[in-house]
């Protein structure tokens, strides 16, 4: 038989139930996120995991306190307690009021950065559109390196880690048999990625757009119908065809009442 006290049941409460929580700051630094927050009244902790959607990961914005030194806005989320256990926290999603993209449709879904950078991929009813103001750069690129294989780490000699094998890596980045991870697991294969937006912005393989200008660029550059054929043609010699793809006819540099043009050829025939 099992007595329930309100303090017995007020303590179960406490303990098994989850918490809403304010996110003072967030840490992106870890291979699993973590944040620091406060639940209930003079309960503030840290280095609480926060998990992300496999393929989607964000960092929302610091708190902002007042000079009281107390939180006035921030993101906020729901804790759950492992096990039923105070001391293991665990974060859900965090949504932030100050910046949330709002009033949408049925149906839609977007992505956004803070209000203040009016930067959203929005899929609509009426198609997708990637939106930014003007003193921004939308640009598509790819990267001077080849892409390597996903495969999953090997765990050393197949073991558990108490017979020797590969052990689960903590937050941290150590094994749960106390050695260091460094980054690495079993084979030496590294864990986790870093953003490749500023090497992108390097390559000469893009197609970008800014306030004074749109541009397409690669070892060469095609604008085409939806017959397939090309009918401008920026090539590696430095000379742009007009008409056809260069190889693909008879071409001749086009004449202008001042003369020819030195590095523009149209289609013959």
């Amino acid at each position: 038989m099992h007595r329930a006290t309100p303090l017995n049941s007020s303590m179960r409460g406490y303990c098994g139930g989850g918490a809403r929580s304010c996110v003072d700051q967030v840490d992106d630094t870890t291979l699993m996120q973590s944040m620091a927050g406060n639940f209930m009244a003079n309960e503030t902790r840290k280095e609480i995991e926060a998990p992300q959607n496999y393929g989607f990961t964000s960092v929302v914005f610091d708190a902002e306190r007042g000079q009281d030194g107390k939180i006035q806005a921030c993101a906020e989320t729901f804790v759950g307690f492992m096990g039923s256990n105070r001391s293991l926290p665990v974060t859900g999603n965090m949504d932030d009021r100050r910046h949330r993209l709002y009033k949408l449709e049925k149906g839609d879904t977007a992505m956004f950065r803070g209000r203040g950078d009016k930067q959203q991929f929005h899929l609509t009813q009426d198609g997708g559109f990637w939106t930014a103001p003007q003193d921004k750069t939308l640009r598509m690129h790819l990267v001077q390196q080849d892409s390597e294989s996903n495969a999953t780490v090997q765990q050393g000699g197949g073991g558990s880690a108490s017979s020797g094998g590969a052990a689960p890596a903590l937050r941290d980045g150590s094994t749960s048999n106390g050695s260091s991870g460094s980054g690495q697991q079993g084979g030496g294969q590294k864990r986790g990625q870093e953003a490749l937006y500023k090497e992108g912005q390097k390559s000469p393989l893009f197609v970008e757009i800014t306030k004074d200008k749109t541009r397409i660029s690669g070892k060469t550059s095609h604008m085409a119908l939806d017959d397939g054929n090309t009918y401008v043609h920026c090539n590696t010699d430095k000379n742009v065809y007009l008409g056809a793809e260069a190889g693909k006819g008879s071409f001749d540099f086009v004449a202008t009442l001042s003369g020819p043009c030195v590095n523009t050829l149209g289609k013959i025939g």
